[in-house]
């Protein structure tokens, strides 16, 4: 993505997410403090930590191993959803489930939405830049077509894992902990500094800290928008479908459209 359009897409961003904090849907009632908001933060930093370290040897020793030995683009998507299933949906469920003994309503997994106009908003947004990332070749992701196969297990281990871990479990803790503005502005740092990694390799070679910072600081505001549509809706749906579809849609367009 050229500099430009991280600026303009980190600025337009930052306005929707004013937008919608302020003026779409409302914010429910706060989540019941925790007993021991030191643990439920410690917790909520844990599983952060973990989201740092597991990716690195996903990037730089598991995907290059899967890459040599699975030929097949679907089959090798599988298998990296199987293993990250086990640090980001299998943990954290037993931490929160056994451990905390939360509900799956405490933690997003009900069609029941508490805002339709948030949730509408986050299909639209979706949508909206989506296919703006399309028309302008400028995708947050890819562009490149990808199988079906492999679309629909991105939906699964890129929008569902990121929001249920992200959001569902993290920020729910944070809010019980620390209350729902503060659990927000941390959940989206947070959010935004367990890709710093990959920025950083990625990016100062070719793009410079500049491109970097944006970056990061696109994805924290991200957090930001996909912790307030978790939060006024109390369900995961819209926030995956939002998350799905900003990432996605380019690739799926370029498949369908060239």
């Amino acid at each position: 993505m050229e500099l430009f359009w991280r600026v303009t897409y980190c600025v337009g961003l930052g306005l929707v997410v004013y937008l919608l904090h302020r003026a779409v849907g409302s914010y429910p009632e706060q989540l019941p403090s925790a007993d021991n908001p030191r643990r439920e933060t410690l917790q909520a930093l844990l599983l952060w930590g973990i989201a740092v370290v597991f990716p690195i040897s996903m990037t730089y020793i598991v995907s290059p191993w899967l890459s040599e030995v699975v030929a097949d683009a679907t089959l090798r998507e599988l298998c990296r959803t199987l293993l990250l299933s086990l640090p980001y949906v299998a943990l954290p469920l037993f931490i929160v489930l056994r451990i905390n003994r939360w509900t799956a309503k405490d933690i997003g997994f009900t069609w029941r939405v508490q805002s339709g106009s948030v949730a509408t908003f986050a299909v639209i947004f979706g949508l909206v830049t989506g296919g703006i990332a399309f028309i302008t070749s400028q995708a947050v992701v890819s562009m490149e077509p990808l199988p079906v196969g492999v679309l629909l297990l991105l939906l699964y281990s890129n929008s569902f894992i990121e929001e249920f871990y992200h959001r569902g479990v993290v920020q729910s803790k944070l809010e019980r902990a620390v209350g729902q503005k503060k659990a927000i502005l941390l959940g989206g740092v947070l959010f935004g500094l367990t890709h710093v990694v990959f920025d950083v390799s990625s990016l100062l070679e070719s793009e410079g800290a500049l491109v970097v910072f944006l970056t990061v600081l696109t994805q924290t505001i991200a957090g930001w928008l996909l912790g307030i549509i978790y939060m006024k809706t109390r369900s995961l749906w819209p926030g995956i479908l939002c998350h799905y579809l900003g990432n996605w849609l380019p690739s799926i367009l370029t498949g369908l459209l060239g």
